[in-house]
This record gives structure tokens, sequence and C-alpha cells, in this order.
């Protein structure tokens, strides 16, 4: 947490710990191949659902439920 009294540390997040990223790596590894492909084309490099959808040959709307999918899956593996 960022300290008010601390003028310093504005703008500075706390690093993550190598545990949390081991975490998080592993439970992305775990997701379902499907939701694993479409979680990292759209939340980590970025691309629009329309442009998943026509990279994997699928309907946009089903990349956005394996998206949800996945994100849940996350949560509950993070949780």
């Amino acid at each position: 947490m960022v300290s008010v009294e601390d003028p310093a540390s504005l703008g500075k997040a706390k690093p993550e710990s190598p545990d949390r990223t081991m975490d998080l790596e592993r439970a992305m590894a775990d997701l379902p191949e499907g939701a694993r492909t479409i979680f990292i084309l759209h939340d980590v490099e970025g691309y629009r659902h329309e442009e998943i959808a026509a990279m994997q040959g699928l309907s946009t709307g089903t990349t956005k439920a394996q998206l949800h999918r996945a994100r849940r899956l996350l949560r509950e593996a993070l949780g």
C-alpha cells in the first residue's frame, strides 16, 4: 500500500512476490486450452474479441464466453 506520509512512495507499487507470480503462472497453465488461449490473446497481448475470433475461427460470442470462463477459473484458483 502507498503511504500518504511518504511522498517518495507515490506511484510505486509493491513488487509482486515470486510465490504469487508462480501461483498465477500455475493457474494459467491449468486453464482449459481454449480458455487459456483466449485469456492470453485478450488480457495479456491486448487483441480485441473480433481479432481473436478471426484468428481462432470462432464467433465473437465464443471468445467472450471463453474469456469469462478463464477469468472465473483464475479467480477461483487464486482466491
